[in-house]
């Protein structure tokens, strides 16, 4: 009967140094500022399914001495390491979501951070905008007196041909007067 005992307690210890250097330290080859949870999730599936076998083999062992009264160690083992199935499945549970909420939030950061650029580099272009030199427009003006209608109208054809607008004609006493403006290139 000793000899199931040993072998669970052998295996019970090599099973918890696997565990306890499971989550010593993960595998943080990448240089990101995200835990990589993968490595750990892996080492607690493979713990999980050796906890399993573990489990039933204490089982079946559990049926065979079932009227040892002297084996309580046994049973003790037994509830330990149910209790431990238990705690590390919840534990694997739990690591499954903190990954998917990494995940979520490091697409939202990304996503945010591709926004920020974005309005970063419009923002820029309207400050480049504003500050080039606005161009002004620069008139140039005449006015033209006159004391008959028809001499004013010949003098306004000879500016029009030359790019002259007139923009207000109006009379006084006797005569007439024209103004008129053209854009300084």
């Amino acid at each position: 009967m000793k000899n199931p005992a040993l072998s669970i307690i052998f295996l019970s210890f090599v099973l918890s140094s696997f565990y306890s250097s499971t989550f010593g330290e993960t595998d943080n080859s990448t240089n990101s500022d995200q835990p990589n949870l993968t490595p750990t999730l892996k080492r607690l599936d493979h713990i999980v399914e050796g906890l399993t076998k573990i489990y039933a083999d204490l089982a079946k062992i559990q049926k065979t001495n079932q009227n040892n009264p002297k084996d309580q160690s046994i049973k003790s083992i037994f509830k330990q390491l149910e209790k431990l199935n238990e705690t590390t499945k919840s534990l694997a549970v739990e690591l499954s979501k903190q990954t998917q909420s990494t995940r979520e939030q490091t697409a939202a950061s990304n996503s945010t951070t591709e926004l920020l650029k974005t309005l970063v580099a419009q923002h820029t272009i309207a400050i480049e905008k504003n500050n080039k030199p606005k161009n002004s427009i620069k008139w140039e003006y005449k006015s033209i007196f006159g004391d008959s209608r028809v001499a004013i109208e010949e003098e306004m054809n000879t500016f029009g041909k030359a790019g002259w607008e007139f923009f207000n004609i109006t009379s006084f006493g006797r005569g007439s007067a024209a103004f008129a403006r053209r854009l300084i290139k």
